[in-house]
């Protein structure tokens, strides 16, 4: 037996085919794909020719990362804007002082991202009157970590349009002072002011910070998050929300050949008429990009105050959060949605807005095949939601890093409920798919990182977050960062685990994940990743590998 694809033999460490105690010797690849894992003996005599062998020393292989939801776009786009999150700034002076540093080599708008008011010394929004200082002639804008807002300064309120008399959307608003005029802060629904009269409109379907650049600095931007994907082991997203401005990226990327990651686009559902119309049936595309279903939005957020509860904030007796869609819509949207083949994948973070999606659900025709509708985040459900979600056969997909990086201010924000947000053991034990995921750039695209917040469920104050019994184990959490999330995404057959026939998909780590202290987890450095066979990541090159 001959061939013309090359061999490549990887021995010499430890392979955790399934991210789980069980690990072999070898793994033999042909071209894109696993040829056989097993012993060297094995695997060697699977191979049709000469093998290039690669001796890993000591270092351990586990299947690719899958980031089941996030934004790469976006994170690229921010990473190039100052940053504000409170690593880098943290007090408000901070944040201007780092503003006004740009603006003084910088013609035009000046952007930040990665404020959180939680964060800063003064645990408050930035207001007009802070962006003020940073410049007045000109566009200050800095968008809020949770990518569901954004706070102008007075110069880009009235280049919108903005002012006292300007109503309130339907699923948002503006931060208004005492005398009702704008302070500045712009939620949700109202974003849609932020792109400019020519950009994306999304309107109520979620928040838009679809923000316009030149084709050419989009695709730069959506390769240096792909290259800073790759270096944390992460070989297959989920894009949960894609409007015409990524998509064009993404194709750009792929016909150039320089899309590496496998990609599934959530498409916003503001654009459900024209994927009606255009006659979609299913999911559209192949194993590197396709059209896999539709994001809908329920309620604001989590990190930024605005997801609906069925209790108010602890801060305010009458804020209960609020809704995208009148009531009857959503679940009118997602039966759309199902009606085209596609996945539905709800956001829903608080427990009176989950309810919404799993009422809606309930009141669908049976599926006729697996259809694996998605609730995105599931942050704050109740124990019966857990199990409703597991009766309708609805995957929750989370972000146990908001545990770490936004707890403590959420638990001022809820009280007790803070115990139970995102309840992994909960979901683990009603029998209900566990799926890890980052919500780049809301936290940085870190699987080892998530999987840590998974198991240890600590804030950045070292504050405890539930009990034992709503932690993960280490391999639990490595599987819901792997094969769980392929599956989510209805992708478990090609990639996820590493087994004969799947893609090539890698991750080769200096530390096994397994045999560290859970304090470690996130500090493990990953070595490589590759992806259909190909390294497309090596950290003694600390680049992107063309």
């Amino acid at each position: 037996m001959t061939s013309d694809l090359n061999e490549v033999l990887i021995v010499g460490g430890v392979i955790r085919p399934h991210a789980s105690d069980a690990a072999v010797a070898a793994m033999l690849i042909r071209g894109e794909r696993i040829v056989a894992v097993g012993t060297e003996a094995e695997c060697r005599s699977q191979a049709a020719g000469e093998v290039d062998v690669i001796d890993i020393d000591g270092a351990t292989v586990l299947p690719g990362f899958v980031d089941a939801h996030c934004h790469p776009l976006m994170h690229g786009q921010f990473a190039s804007w100052v940053d504000c999150s409170w690593e880098a700034a943290p007090t408000i002076d901070d944040v201007v002082a780092a503003l006004a540093e740009r603006a003084a080599h910088q013609p035009g708008a000046v952007r930040g991202r990665g404020f959180h008011h939680g964060n800063v010394a003064e645990a408050r929004l930035l207001t007009r009157h802070d962006l003020d200082r940073v410049a007045q002639d000109r566009e200050v804008l800095v968008f809020h970590s949770s990518g569901h807002g954004a706070m102008a300064n007075s110069a880009t309120l009235l280049a919108m349009g903005v002012t006292a008399d300007t109503p309130d959307p339907p699923g948002g608003h503006f931060g208004r002072e005492p005398d009702g005029t704008p302070d500045g802060t712009v939620w949700d629904a109202a974003a849609d002011w932020l792109t400019g009269r020519h950009g994306v409109k999304i309107t109520n379907n979620g928040p838009n910070f679809h923000l316009s650049d030149d084709a050419a600095v989009l695709d730069a931007q959506l390769l240096a998050a792909q290259a800073e994907m790759h270096s944390r082991g992460v070989t297959t997203i989920v894009d949960a929300q894609v409007t015409a401005r990524e998509l064009s990226a993404y194709l750009r990327a792929n016909k150039a050949g320089a899309l590496t990651m496998r990609a599934e686009l959530l498409m916003i559902s503001s654009l459900i008429g024209e994927l009606e119309n255009l006659g979609i049936c299913g999911r559209f595309g192949d194993d590197r990009l396709a059209i896999a279903g539709v994001k809908l939005y329920a309620d604001g957020a989590l990190t930024a105050g605005t997801a609906r509860f069925s209790e108010p904030y602890c801060c305010s007796p009458d804020d209960f959060g609020y809704l995208y869609h009148p009531n009857g819509e959503l679940a009118e949207l997602i039966a759309r949605v199902t009606a085209l083949g596609l996945q539905a994948a709800t956001h829903a973070q608080g427990d009176a807005a989950i309810q919404l999606v799993l009422d809606a659900h309930a009141g669908l025709p049976a599926p006729t095949r697996d259809a694996r509708h998605r609730i995105e985040h599931f942050g704050g459900p109740t124990e019966e939601q857990v199990h409703r979600c597991r009766d309708l056969e609805l995957w929750p997909i989370t972000q146990p890093q908001y545990l770490l990086r936004y707890g403590d201010e959420l638990t001022g924000a809820l009280g007790e409920r803070a115990q139970r947000l995102t309840p992994l053991g909960e979901i683990r034990d009603a029998g209900v798919p566990v799926v890890l995921s980052s919500d780049a750039p809301v936290c940085p695209p870190h699987p080892l990182e998530a999987v840590a917040a998974a198991v240890q469920r600590r804030t950045l104050s070292g504050q405890r977050l539930g009990s034992d019994a709503q932690c993960l184990t280490v391999e639990q959490a490595l599987r819901a960062h792997t094969l769980t999330a392929a599956a989510s995404a209805h992708r478990e057959h090609a990639v996820g685990s590493l087994e004969e026939g799947k893609f090539a998909d890698f991750v080769v780590l200096a530390r096994d994940p397994l045999t560290v202290e859970a304090g470690e987890l996130a500090g493990i450095d990953v070595e490589a990743t590759w992806v259909s066979g190909r390294k497309v990541f090596d950290r003694s090159h600390s680049s992107l590998i063309s």
